[in-house]
């Protein structure tokens, strides 16, 4: 009977035990969930697409430019150069099927001063404009210029009533001092 009382005595200590938390903690009892935004994949390693590339050598030309006799036939025959050739000539980072499109559209002999043109002929229709259909759109009455000067002061009163506040009476204490 001492035993089974004894057995019973640490069955309810353990049981009563076991819902501390820090008791829990040291016997290893609670759960431990995986963090969601912790977990990351790493990428896979990736060989370069071509792996014998060499550095280049001191002195040596720069492999992304014509020799000069191929720069002075494209600047004396551009108009009768084959796209080809100047697809070869382009810098940048274009694919071949790009360069050859762009050969073909003479992108070569494009005037590097359009833009400017271009902004100047825009500036000069937008100060050209009628401005009674901006009038118009604003709905603002269309005054003509009678070459006056406009008086600022009197403009700005225009809207206001000029009626003098009344003084108000306080009759309170601080006006005995």
């Amino acid at each position: 009977m001492r035993l089974l009382t004894t057995i019973l005595a640490l069955s309810v200590a353990c049981a009563a035990l076991s819902g501390c938390d820090s008791l829990r903690k040291a016997a290893g009892l609670n759960k431990k969930s995986p963090d969601e935004f912790a977990v990351t994949t790493k990428a896979p390693l990736v060989i370069p697409p071509d792996f014998n590339l060499r550095p280049p050598l001191p002195g040596a030309p720069p492999t992304n430019t014509l020799d000069p006799s191929s720069n002075a036939q494209v600047a004396l025959f551009a108009s009768s150069v084959d796209p080809a050739t100047v697809a070869a000539g382009m810098r940048g980072n274009y694919t071949p099927a790009e360069k050859m499109f762009l050969a073909n559209a003479k992108a070569d002999v494009a005037d590097p001063g359009i833009r400017a043109r271009l902004n100047a002929d825009q500036r000069a229709a937008i100060q050209n404009a009628d401005r009674s259909f901006t009038d118009r759109l604003l709905s603002s009455p269309v005054s003509p210029d009678n070459g006056k000067p406009i008086n600022a002061d009197a403009e700005v009163n225009k809207g206001r009533k000029t009626s003098t506040p009344k003084k108000a009476e306080s009759g309170g204490w601080f006006d005995w001092f």
